[in-house]
Order: C-alpha cells, then structure tokens, then sequence
C-alpha cells in the first residue's frame, strides 16, 4: 500500500460499516493508503484505507505524493484553537481554548483510542495566558499519549498579588514584569488558572520561551513552511506599552505570526484589538507583513476591532472563533461587516466555528449538550485507562461540525464546513491570485 493524498476538492470513498455499504465524501488533502494500479488493468474502484476504513475509490481519483498545509479551526466555545500539519508532517498547536475539546481534537485525529498509538506536538504557541486560550492546554499536556516539544508565549503572566495589576507592574504606562521561563516566576504568587498552567507546563518536559517581534522567523524544521513571529513588539527599554487596562494590554500584546508556504499566506492574530492593531501597524513594513490570504480573526469577532488592520490583511478566507456560552455577542455585526468591505476577490469567505457548530440534527440531544462549551466534556476520564480515550473520541465526534478545515498547496486554497454528521460538507476551490 502506497501513502497518498486527495488532489481533487472531494471525493466519495466506499466502504461497509459492518451493516450496510455507505460512504464517506474524502476531502483535498486527506490522507488515503491506497493499492497501486496495474498499467494492465482497467478497473473502476482501487481499493484505498481512510482513517482505518479499508474500502475503495474510484481508480481515477487524483492523488498526490506530498500532504498539503492543512488548518483545523477547532470548535472549542468561547476561544481559540486551531491546529496546522506542514507538508513535512511538523505538528502546530496555537491556544487550546476553553475546557479540553483541543484534547479530544487530537484523540479523534490521531486515534490514540488504538493500541500504540501517540502523537507529538512539535510546537505550540499560546497568544496570551487568558482562561479562553490556555484553560485547554493543562490536560493535553498532561495526556500520557501526548508529547509537546516546544511552546511559545508572549512573556505577560497573570499574578494574585505582588503587582500593581493582574500582570504585573505597571508604571510610566509600561508594563515591566515580563518573563522569559519557568524559573522567572519561582518566587511569584501566581493566579490559580495561570499556576495550574505552569505546573503542567513544568511535568511536561517541553522547552517553554518567550518570543516576539525581534525574533524574526523561527525555525519550525520544515524548509518549505516559513513561519514569522510578528508580536509582540517590546520598546526598547524591554517593556510593554499599556494600552489602559490589564484586558486590552494582554490581549493587544497577544503572541500573533504568519505562515507562508509559496504564494499562500496565513495570519494568526490572537486576540489584537484596536491598540495592539494600531501598533502593530505603525511599525515600518508590517502592513505589508499582515497581509495574508487564510485570516485566523482577531478577539473572536469582537466590536473591539481596526478596520485598518482588516483592511491590510485583504483576505480570502477567515475563520471567527466563538461560542454561545458566555454570551459576548460574539461575531460582532459590525466585524463580520468589517471583514466583508476589507475581503479579496471575487467570492471572499468567512467561517464562524459557532454558527457551524450549530448545524448538529436537532433532535440530536446529546450533541447539543457537548456543543455548550461549559460542559468538561472529558474531564471526568482518567487517560490512565486506556478505554477512556474511546471514550473521548466518541464524545467528540458530537462536536465535529464545528471543525473549519482549510488547505492549500502553496497556489490553491481549499475550505470546508462539515454541515451534517454524515461527512458531509459545504466546500470551496480558490487560488491565491484570484481578483
């Protein structure tokens, strides 16, 4: 068997379920093993494996020898998480949201209910250390089948006392207590949520760094997929501007970076508001640097929000990141109008992980349970057995529809909305330069 990739926007793949003959719809970029064809046999199905299925495609099928860039803009409520796969099968993980739904994204992906199974995660990066980016993280670090090899942060802890804010001291409008490791906050008395976090981050062996602006393009180990850090931005007395408040300074320093592969660009925002977005812009050449075709957008389509740095970002597709509990209001009215005048090309796109969640059968009681992100959905299972992962997994699939997938080859740009159980899906074909 052959490992291959669909390179065609969909494709059904058939196979039966134990009871019956049913099918799958594959999309651009899935991964199939697939028997190698005979040039002496003209048959019309080959048989292929999707996801442990052994069944058959259509022996036309369109099959590539190289994984695209796949995006996964995970349904996790109220927050941030998504989850990126380079061509070079390099593992990215950015915030994990709120509850453990990260967590049960990658039991159900990477199967960990099967014996021998496991998974690396080669980077993680947390934009910001606020309940709705990092409260996820703590039980994937701690999932004895899970390894996080490096993580990324923005250097803004969240302290209980010995400051005079929430995240530290703040004077002559500068936020001066940032840290670089673990070591740095030995001797501080941490907020629990913020504790909890170091406490995993320290059982987990994962290196932990501060990064930012100056630190330019990090090396990510695959050559083809450029990744840039850019911000925060530091003044050069190594503090932070206050932009008036412990939220608007947290989340306009969040951690935020583009990836580029060939002519495709992607933006990862964090939670930029209209402070952070106007410093971000002031600096020389970073409007040309936000400009970006794939747009993870900022503060969960909060009203708090530049039209300019929309403007310079110019995308073609963009993912808003919310939930129903608690109630924002979130996407804002006025944002998703905002993404609409600043959108590129002729058929601009835009993705909400809340309003997709939405589309589960009605009479589907159980999956709108799971669809409120104030229910732990796995946290009464102890993954020192192994069948609570099967657990984890069938309760996630409830949650599946919520799931954003985007991908590209560097040139065309592929995103799908899963809009019923079924594998079914509302799917679009884009090229980067299509005005």
């Amino acid at each position: 068997m052959e490992t291959r990739f669909l390179g065609s926007k969909t494709k059904r793949f058939y196979f039966n379920n134990g009871v019956e003959d049913v099918s799958y719809v594959v999309i651009y970029g899935d991964e199939l093993m697939v028997e190698p064809l005979e040039d002496n046999i003209a048959e019309s199905y080959r048989t292929a494996i999707y996801r442990g299925r052994e069944g058959k495609i259509a022996s036309n099928t369109k099959l590539l020898p190289k994984r695209s860039l796949e995006f996964y803009f995970l349904d996790i409520g109220q927050g941030d998480a998504s989850f990126t796969v380079t061509p070079d099968n390099i593992k990215i993980l950015v915030d994990g949201g709120l509850k453990d739904r990260a967590l049960g994204f990658l039991i159900w992906k990477f199967r960990l209910d099967q014996p021998d199974t496991s998974v690396t995660i080669d980077h993680l990066f947390l934009s910001h250390a606020d309940k709705d980016h990092i409260d996820g993280l703590e039980p994937l670090l701690e999932h004895p089948k899970i390894t996080v090899k490096n993580i990324y942060h923005n250097g803004i802890g969240l302290y209980a006392d010995g400051h005079n804010t929430e995240i530290g001291t703040m004077e002559n409008d500068r936020l001066r207590t940032i840290h670089d490791s673990v070591q740095d906050l030995e001797n501080e008395h941490l907020k629990s949520d913020f504790s909890e976090w170091i406490d995993a981050v320290k059982g987990s062996g994962a290196t932990y760094q501060r990064v930012d602006a100056s630190n330019g393009y990090l090396p990510i180990g695959d050559a083809s997929v450029q990744l840039e850090i850019l911000g925060p931005t530091l003044e050069s007395d190594n503090s932070f501007k206050w932009f008036g408040g412990k939220s608007h300074t947290i989340n306009g320093h969040s951690l935020i970076f583009r990836i580029d592969y060939d002519h495709v660009r992607a933006f990862f925002s964090g939670d930029l508001n209209v402070e952070g977005s106007e410093h971000l812009l002031s600096i020389p050449g970073n409007t040309l640097k936000v400009n970006a075709h794939i747009f993870k957008a900022p503060h969960h389509g909060s009203h708090e929000f530049s039209q300019n740095l929309l403007n310079h970002v110019n995308p073609m597709v963009t993912v808003v990141s919310s939930g129903e509990t608690p109630d924002h209001g979130h996407p804002r009215a006025v944002f998703l109008g905002g993404l609409g005048l600043a959108g590129r090309g002729k058929m601009p796109l835009i993705f909400s992980t809340e309003l997709s969640a939405l589309f589960v059968d009605a009479g589907d009681v159980e999956a709108q349970v799971y669809s409120d992100a104030t229910v732990t959905t796995l946290g009464d299972l102890d993954f020192s057995d192994s069948l609570a992962n099967t657990e984890a997994r069938q309760r996630f699939k409830k949650v599946l529809p919520g799931i954003i997938n985007v991908r590209t080859d560097g040139e065309k740009i592929f995103a799908f909305r899963r809009v019923q159980m079924g594998y079914q899906w509302e799917s679009y074909e884009l090229k980067y330069n299509d005005v």
